[in-house]
């Protein structure tokens, strides 16, 4: 590994919660199956050593969030969280806030099937998290804000076959979010069962969705599994 690919991999690390056995749920949690919650929660997140498709979301982030801290509108790299009674804390670090508007960014590196399954899926995991930070943020700031999607999309809906490739592009996209009511509902949900499953010494079971590859004719779990 070269001395440049070692100091991006560096600095995109993740920047939340990496220790194990800390009552906190993050934003990006609401998405995830409960075994993977568990498991960032029973030994924490490790450290990562190479170049992966989170270090280059890493420094699509970076890059436009050092654009816009030249303009008086917005915020960028927010973290925000709320503890609760019960010894649990609900955090998130928001990709960029517009406090004149009072709307939250997510900005995601992702394809345009993801983009469609937004209007298919209204408990998507993109739309669970921008509600978690809308949550966040009516919770500090008594204010209601709306939430849109950042996607820079790698492939696009226009296919040139005659160059072989399509052409990458960038869409806004506004998000219908889960109620306040939904959100603080899933929260304890996920507390209730990680707690439960701690006092048990038990792990929940695999995931229900599993991705599923084939190599040489056999079946990779490559989800749930990895962690």
């Amino acid at each position: 590994m070269n001395k440049i690919e070692e100091i991006l991999i560096k600095e995109t690390q993740y920047k939340g919660n990496n220790e194990p056995n800390v009552k906190q749920i993050s934003a990006s949690d609401f998405g995830s199956d409960l075994l993977q919650i568990y498991l960032r929660y029973k030994h924490g997140v490790p450290q990562n050593n190479k170049f992966t498709q989170s270090t280059l979301g890493s420094l699509v982030h970076k890059g436009i969030e050092e654009i816009l801290k030249q303009y008086k509108d917005f915020e960028t790299e927010k973290d925000v969280i709320v503890k609760f009674s019960n010894g649990w804390s609900l955090s998130g670090s928001i990709d960029i806030v517009d406090n004149t508007d009072k709307v939250i960014y997510d900005v995601k590196v992702t394809k345009q099937y993801t983009v469609e399954s937004l209007k298919k899926e209204p408990k998507h995991h993109y739309i669970q998290q921008l509600s978690v930070y809308r949550y966040l943020m009516k919770e500090l700031t008594g204010v209601d804000y709306k939430v849109k999607l950042i996607a820079i999309l790698k492939d696009g809906t226009d296919f040139d076959f005659r160059n072989g490739g399509s052409k990458p592009h960038i869409k806004v996209i506004d998000l219908e979010p889960m109620s306040y009511e939904e959100v603080e509902n899933k929260f304890n949900e996920i507390v209730s069962k990680l707690e439960q499953y701690d006092k048990l010494g038990e792990y929940p079971e695999q995931c229900n969705e599993l991705w599923i590859r084939k190599f040489k004719g056999k079946p990779l779990r490559t989800k749930c599994e990895i962690y």
